[in-house]
C-alpha cells in the first residue's frame, strides 16, 4: 500500500496552482501583446526566425525609404530637363528666324537679347535645387551652386561623381547626374567636326556645317581651306595644318562640294583671295558656351556682304551645335527616365517582398486572439480546480477522524 505523506499532498497541491497560474499569466501576456512569442523562451526556434525576418523586414522598409527619395531627385531631374529641351527648341527657333534675309541688325539684337533670357533660365535649371539642401547636377559637391554665369560666360564648380543609393540587396541605382556630363559634354557642330570663317574675311564666301562622308577615313586632324585667284581663276586648298602638308585642291565655282579625309563641305559665295575657313575636331563645347555664341553672332552688324556672310556661316554652326545639343540633353532625359522605369520596378519588387516578410512574421508572431481566448477561459477553470482542490485537500487531517 503506498503512503502519500500530508506534505507530498500540499507539494503537489502548490505546483499544480502555480503551474496553472503560469500557464494563465503567459496567455494573459499574449492577449496583452497580441504576440504568442515574447521571448525567446516561449519559442525558441520561432524566436529566432521573428529576429531573422524583423531583420528582412527593416532592411525592406530601409530600400522603400531609398526608393521614395530616389523617385523624388529622379521626378525632379525629368522636369528641370524637361524645361530645358523647351529652351533649346525656342533657341534653335530664334536662330532659324535670324536667318531670315530681310532682318534688320536691330532685329536680330531682339533676338540676341531672347536668347540671353534664355541662357539665364538654363543656368538656374542647371542650379535646380534637389529641396534637401543641395543640387541636382552638381555631382557630389553641394555646397554650393554648381554653376555660375559672368555675362554669358558660364563655368562649372561641381565633380563627376554619381550619386546612388541602395534599392535593393543587390542593386544600387543612380538618382543624381554630373552637370559635366548633362551640360558640357556635348559635341558642337556636325557633332564630328565644326566649320568655321575665319575673322578676317572679305569677300562673300560661306562654309556650310559639313557631313561625315567615311567614319573610318576621319584623322581627326585640323584643316584649312584657302583661296587664291579670283573670279572664274578663283582656286582653293586644302592644308592639314596639324600635319602641316597639303590635302586637295581645286578650281572653285559656286557652289563645290569639297571632300577629304572621310569628310566633305559645301563653300558657296564669292570667296576673294586670302579668305579662309577652318575644319577643326569637335571637341566638347558646353550648351552655354553655344547659346553665348550665337548671342554674340546676332549682335554682330551684317551691313556688308562680307559681314553677310560671317553671319550666314556663324548661324550655319549655332544651329547645328544646338541640335547637337538637343539630342544630347534629350538623351540624357531618357536616361533619367530609364532610371525611373527600374525604380519603379524594384519598387514593385520591394513590395511584394515585403508583403510575404511581414506576411511570414505574423503567421510565427502573431496571436489568434479567438484560439487564446478559448484557451484563457480553460486555464480559469483549471486555475480554479486547483485553488479548490489544494483548499480541501489542506482541510484533511488524521485528527478529523479521532
Amino acid at each position: 500500500m503506498l503512503r502519500v505523506s500530508t506534505y507530498t499532498m500540499f507539494l503537489n497541491g502548490e505546483q499544480a496552482i502555480s503551474n496553472a497560474q503560469s500557464q494563465l499569466m503567459q496567455t494573459e501576456l499574449q492577449l496583452s501583446t497580441g504576440k504568442q512569442i515574447n521571448s525567446p523562451s516561449d519559442n525558441p526556434i520561432g524566436a529566432a526566425n521573428v529576429a531573422s525576418l524583423g531583420t528582412t523586414v527593416s532592411q525592406l522598409n530601409q530600400y522603400q525609404n531609398n526608393q521614395t527619395e530616389g523617385q523624388l531627385q529622379l521626378n525632379q531631374a525629368d522636369s528641370a530637363m524637361s524645361s530645358l529641351v523647351n529652351l533649346v527648341q525656342d533657341a534653335q527657333q530664334r536662330l532659324v528666324q535670324a536667318g531670315d534675309a530681310s532682318y534688320s541688325d536691330t532685329q536680330r539684337a531682339a533676338l540676341a537679347q531672347g536668347l540671353q533670357g534664355d541662357l539665364a533660365q538654363m543656368v538656374g535649371l542647371a542650379n535646380s535645387s534637389d529641396g534637401q539642401g543641395g543640387y541636382l547636377f552638381a555631382g557630389s559637391q553641394q555646397s554650393g551652386p554648381p554653376f555660375s554665369q559672368t555675362g554669358n560666360n558660364v563655368t562649372y564648380s561641381g565633380d563627376s561623381v554619381l550619386q546612388s543609393v541602395q534599392v535593393s540587396q543587390n542593386r544600387q541605382l543612380q538618382i543624381k547626374f554630373s552637370g559635366d556630363d548633362i551640360f558640357q559634354k556635348i559635341r558642337p557642330g556636325n557633332g564630328a567636326f565644326v566649320t568655321a570663317a575665319a575673322a578676317g574675311n572679305t569677300g562673300s564666301g560661306v562654309i556650310d556645317t559639313g557631313s561625315v562622308a567615311n567614319p573610318s577615313a576621319l584623322t581627326g586632324d585640323q584643316y584649312t581651306i584657302s583661296f587664291t585667284g579670283s573670279g572664274s581663276g578663283t582656286t582653293y586648298h586644302v592644308q592639314d595644318t596639324t600635319l602641316g602638308q597639303p590635302v586637295t585642291s581645286g578650281t572653285y565655282t559656286s557652289p563645290t562640294t569639297v571632300s577629304f579625309d572621310g569628310l566633305q563641305v559645301k563653300l558657296s559665295g564669292a570667296p576673294l583671295a586670302g579668305d579662309s575657313f577652318t575644319v577643326a575636331p569637335a571637341g566638347y563645347q558646353s550648351i552655354f558656351t553655344t547659346m553665348a555664341n550665337a548671342i554674340a553672332a546676332l549682335q554682330q552688324p551684317a551691313d556688308t556682304p562680307a559681314a553677310s556672310a560671317q553671319l550666314q556661316t556663324s548661324l550655319g554652326t549655332a544651329l547645328a551645335s544646338m541640335g547637337q545639343a538637343l539630342d544630347h540633353v534629350t538623351l540624357k532625359q531618357a536616361e533619367v527616365g530609364g532610371q525611373l522605369q527600374q525604380l519603379s520596378t524594384y519598387s514593385t519588387l520591394n513590395s511584394d517582398r515585403t508583403l510575404q516578410a511581414n506576411s511570414a512574421l505574423s503567421t510565427i508572431q502573431d496571436l489568434d486572439y479567438a484560439k487564446a481566448a478559448t484557451q484563457m477561459a480553460q486555464q480559469q477553470t483549471i486555475y480554479q480546480a486547483a485553488l479548490q482542490s489544494y483548499s480541501a485537500v489542506s482541510k484533511l487531517s488524521l485528527f478529523n477522524y479521532l
